[in-house]
């Protein structure tokens, strides 16, 4: 069916109308998807949420710095109870004897005066009292000082003159020269609201405890503005109970903060631009995560709708979540998005802690939101402007781009009825279309000559080029004369009677003949001339609707070229053996598409082992004959399928599989190893130099599936052998493997520990043997790692990795810095000798020492190095230890054990001698260990020495220590080494001082 035609005005203007209808589309899908109402209405929200937060943390800051009061009150204490230790005060009757009350009134009035001008307060206020409020008669008086101060911020006058006095005793206002308010009074009586307010719940709360917490702790803030009799003024207060330290309560203390003030604290216009919004401060006794929370009270508010919010003072503020999960205020039938962030004035066990404080920002719903709606109407406009300019813009570009399109088409029709072969058409005034009609000429004109052109080209290209069209809705065929010729096949082109045969003929050449793939998808095809010449040929075939086209390309050179280099890139030069590529890939090729093939398989390592030898001694060229002759041994013994391969100078590796069982594989294995073992190279000198290899072996499936587990444990057996006796072929060893690796992971382990510095020190007491009191602390090195655990390990791997100096400096600056925690902490006295570890043949560097003396220069009068090495002692490295004056004394350990025995006691005269454990284990058994350490006992006391019992673990060895006259005591039966040092054992404690009684 003939597709309906269009006009070129109409097709553009659809078209035009179309983008436009698409852009309008999208643009308001993408408004749509971008959320920009949502996303401003989020940020005002944000905006809001942020003022509330930062108005919420400047607030916190205000109001706990205002109710610490903890100084004052600590004043006002000291105070009074030195007027009750002279007998110029009755603290009991302090609510009712005016001479009592004055007179304390008086001694700390300045304290009050200068607390308040250090805060942010209008007020301060002192009331006594000591008997039960709730026991008292309503019209009781309550004597109180009570000062007010309008203006805080401003200058405080140096007499005074900024301040009024609202409730004191007579005399106080004539001493301290402040002016009465209207409203002043001399004193407070239970039935003002202003007394409940401020002064009953601190009070009442302490007084019922017994004063048993910190006055602090039962500090409270109204929870309603009140007023003073007398006086139209709101206020908040903050007050605290006067507590001495037998627990008595004799009065309140507090401040002041007037509402005017307090709101001037919360300046509502930074919510919102243009001055709407409004703070509320709060407290309520619900959890603000209930769905409705109730406000008990109103203690501060600012804004625009202040007045509403007032109206609720006496009555409860609700607060409702919505839909959204967002609390939402509602007054007078207006809603307002509030935030609402808490304010955390008491601590969590404080009797009033109940009481949640909340600052709650508030803005009117059309208010907070009425910016989105504002750019919503603007982007609505703007989207219909859009609408109406682009249809006027469609009409008027459609109208001029149609004109010269209708003229060029009327040219050609024009010209077609008129059969012209010499095509002439009028300049459009477009560069599109006059390209496109010269196009047209110039094509007509090249069709002329086309067919000379490409006979040109097919007789200058470089290599032979030949070519078919099959035609299938004609049954016709038609190609070169050298078609078939190229193909190997002798035919003649005008034989083929139509597409049906060349087609059965094409089909069984391709069939036939040996073919590969070329990279470009294209099929080469390998064919053998009659004269027994191989020629390569690449084929191309095209299909387009009913036509065929085929292109066929000698292209010999080429891929002879091209086999060279894979050759060259696959092979070794010197052995003709794979190289360590090509093995690679035909090992992987064969465990990734052909593992069925595998069954017991092996991976064989060899080393060749005189190649160095044969290439110092006799050149590299001799080293060459070396590798040729064992590469040939390789290719002429292994068996067909074995994958040989020389991965590097003297490296071969061999992957045999398809075996039913591993000893198969091993006879191969021997009779390759005997075969190259009867292989030499004549020498120089006409000797016969034979050849020799190592090598490892690994199993599949026994000892790994994995190719690279494989080469590694290969690897693994040949390095073994390598390393104990040449000339052999080991099989890999799971439990030596495990081992070494065990040992390696140890080593990394401890390089680990040396380079993070994750060495800890535990403490082991070190006791009097006279009365059992803890001496020193024996800094102890305590390893936790999977691999480490044993200080001897550690010493040990020291030694092996060259790191002996490290470990001395951190054993140094740990151990001292851990004392150093203990003592902060309080774990120890802090006046304890440490004795610290030391590596006979180590000392720190000079700028080691500096640095150590600036961070812990005041340990070293009661530092103790233990010499432990146990071999030769290094006088050398003592005697700088020496000279960096870090010997505040010296212990000799394990005595009696390698080293350090009587010579290094000569040498070193120390002033601590630790017998070994070993001598001091059951001691109270052995009579020829009680007559050694009877001996060094004896030799230490003459020369001013100490002994040190180690390793006491029994009461009984304990006993016999202390018999003989060990001066320190140390081991299990006394205290473990600790993180922080334990109490000493009871039982021996006991033992201790029965023995010293009988002394």
């Amino acid at each position: 069916m003939k597709k309906k035609e269009k006009s070129i005005f109409r097709t553009i203007l659809v078209a035009m109308l179309l983008v436009l209808g698409i852009e309008i589309l999208l643009l308001v899908v993408a408004l749509g998807i971008s959320g920009v109402s949502e996303h401003l209405n989020q940020n005002a929200v944000d905006i809001l949420e942020k003022q509330v937060d930062n108005r919420e943390s400047y607030l916190q800051m205000l109001l706990t710095a205002n109710q610490d009061l903890a100084n004052l009150s600590g004043k006002i204490n000291e105070r009074a109870q030195e007027l009750i230790d002279t007998g110029d005060l009755d603290i009991q009757n302090i609510g009712s004897s005016r001479t009592d009350y004055v007179e304390l009134m008086k001694v700390v009035s300045d304290n009050m005066l200068n607390a308040m001008r250090r805060r942010s307060v209008t007020g301060i206020f002192l009331a006594f009292n000591t008997e039960d409020l709730d026991e008292k008669n309503p019209e009781d008086a309550i004597p109180a000082l009570y000062i007010r101060d309008l203006d805080p911020d401003s200058q405080p006058s140096s007499r005074n003159a900024d301040l009024l006095m609202e409730r004191s005793p007579v005399e106080l206002v004539k001493t301290m020269g402040i002016s009465t308010d209207k409203g002043w009074k001399t004193d407070m009586t239970l039935s003002e609201e202003s007394t409940k307010d401020i002064i009953y719940p601190a009070f009442q709360a302490a007084y019922t405890d017994h004063g048993q917490l910190n006055a602090e702790d039962y500090g409270h803030w109204t929870t309603e503005q009140y007023t003073l009799n007398g006086d139209d003024r709101p206020a908040i207060a903050y007050s605290i109970p006067l507590i001495l330290s037998d627990g008595t309560v004799y009065g309140v203390l507090g401040v002041e903060m007037l509402s005017e003030y307090l709101e001037m604290q919360m300046p509502y216009e930074e919510l919102q631009n243009n001055g709407v919004g409004t703070y509320i401060l709060a407290y309520t006794g619900s959890s603000l995560k209930d769905e409705k929370i109730i406000l008990q009270g109103v203690t501060g508010i600012s804004g625009k709708d202040i007045s509403t919010v007032k109206s609720f003072r006496h009555g409860k503020l609700k607060l409702e979540k919505n839909e959204y999960g967002d609390y939402q205020l509602k007054l007078a039938g207006k809603e307002y998005y509030i935030s609402m962030k808490p304010l955390q004035l008491y601590n969590r066990n404080a009797p009033f802690s109940g009481e949640q404080w909340i600052l709650i920002g508030a803005v009117e719903h059309k208010q907070l939101f009425s910016f989105s709606r504002y750019v919503l109407r603007v982007m609505i406009i703007a989207v219909l402007m859009t609408v109406l300019v682009g249809i006027l813009s469609s009409l008027v570009v459609s109208l001029r781009l149609a004109r010269p399109v209708r003229k060029l088409s009327a040219e050609v029709e024009e010209a077609q009825k008129n059969h012209s072969t010499s095509l002439t058409f009028s300049n459009t005034g477009i560069r599109e279309l006059d390209r496109f009609a010269e196009a047209i000429t110039q094509l007509n004109q090249d069709m002329l000559t086309v067919s000379t052109k490409f006979l040109r080209i097919m007789e200058m290209a470089s290599v032979e080029l030949g070519g078919f069209e099959v035609r299938t809705d004609k049954k016709s065929v038609y190609m070169t004369k050298n078609f078939f010729s190229m193909l190997g096949m002798k035919r003649d082109p005008q034989e083929i009677s139509g597409a049906d045969e060349f087609v059965k003929l094409m089909q069984d050449f391709d069939r036939t003949c040996p073919s590969t793939v070329g990279g470009d998808g294209t099929k080469i095809y390998c064919i053998e001339h009659a004269d027994g010449e191989i020629r390569y040929v690449r084929m191309e075939i095209n299909k387009e609707m009913n036509r065929r086209i085929g292109l066929v390309e000698d292209v010999t050179k080429v891929t002879r070229e091209r086999m060279n280099i894979e050759h060259e890139r696959d092979y070794d030069t010197l052995t003709g053996l794979y190289n360590r590529r090509a093995f690679q890939r035909e090992s992987e090729r064969v465990f990734r598409e052909h593992p069925e093939k595998l069954k017991h398989a092996a991976f064989l390592m060899v080393d060749m082992d005189n190649l160095k030898y044969t290439n110092d001694n006799f050149g590299h060229d001799f080293g060459d004959r070396y590798i040729h002759e064992a590469g040939r041994g390789f290719a002429e013994y292994a068996p067909e399928g074995t994958i040989c391969s020389r991965i590097s100078g003297d490296e071969f590796n061999l992957l045999f599989y398809g075996y039913d069982s591993q000893d198969e594989i091993r006879k191969v294995i021997a009779e390759i190893k005997a075969a190259i073992d009867r292989k030499s190279i004549t020498l120089p000198s006409g000797r016969k130099l034979k050849l020799s290899i190592s090598g490892g072996v690994s199993w599949y499936p026994e000892t790994t599936r994995d190719l690279k587990l494989m080469k590694k444990y290969a690897d693994f057996a040949m390095y073994q052998v390598k390393k104990s006796s040449k000339g052999d072929i080991q099989e890999f060893d799971p439990d030596l493997y495990n081992r070494t690796a065990s040992e390696e992971q140890q080593r990394k382990q401890f390089r680990l520990l040396i380079r993070r510095e994750e060495v800890k020190y535990y403490y082991q007491p070190i006791v009097s043997a006279v009365n059992g009191k803890v001496r020193a602390l024996e800094a102890l090195m305590h390893i936790d790692m999977p691999m480490l655990k044993s200080p001897e390990d550690v010493l040990r791997l020291a030694k092996e990795e060259k790191c002996l100096h490290e470990l001395e400096r951190l054993t140094f600056f740990q151990s001292a810095e851990g004392y150093c925690r203990l003592r902060e902490n309080g774990d120890v006295r802090g006046d304890e000798l440490l004795f610290v570890n030391s590596i006979a043949s180590e000392s720190m560097t000079d700028e080691e020492c500096r640095e150590f003396n600036q961070q812990y220069g005041e340990l070293k009068p009661q530092m103790v190095l233990e010499i432990t090495e146990q071999e030769s002692l290094n006088m050398d490295a003592l005697e700088k230890k020496n000279m960096s004056g870090f010997l505040g004394a010296i212990a000799l350990d394990d005595y009696g054990s390698g080293y350090n025995s009587e010579k290094s006691l000569l040498a070193i005269s120390p002033q601590y001698i630790k017998v070994d454990k070993d001598i001091i284990r059951d001691i109270d058994t052995d009579p020829d260990k009680r007559q050694i350490v009877a001996n060094i006992v004896d030799y230490a006391h003459q020369r001013g020495m100490y002994i040190v019992a180690e390793g006491v673990e029994t009461p009984e060895e304990l006993k016999a220590v202390l018999e003989l006259g060990a001066d320190l005591l140390q081991g299990y039966y006394l205290a473990r080494p600790e993180a922080v040092p334990g109490e000493i054992n009871a039982e021996a404690l006991e033992i201790i001082k029965n023995i010293s009684r009988k002394a």
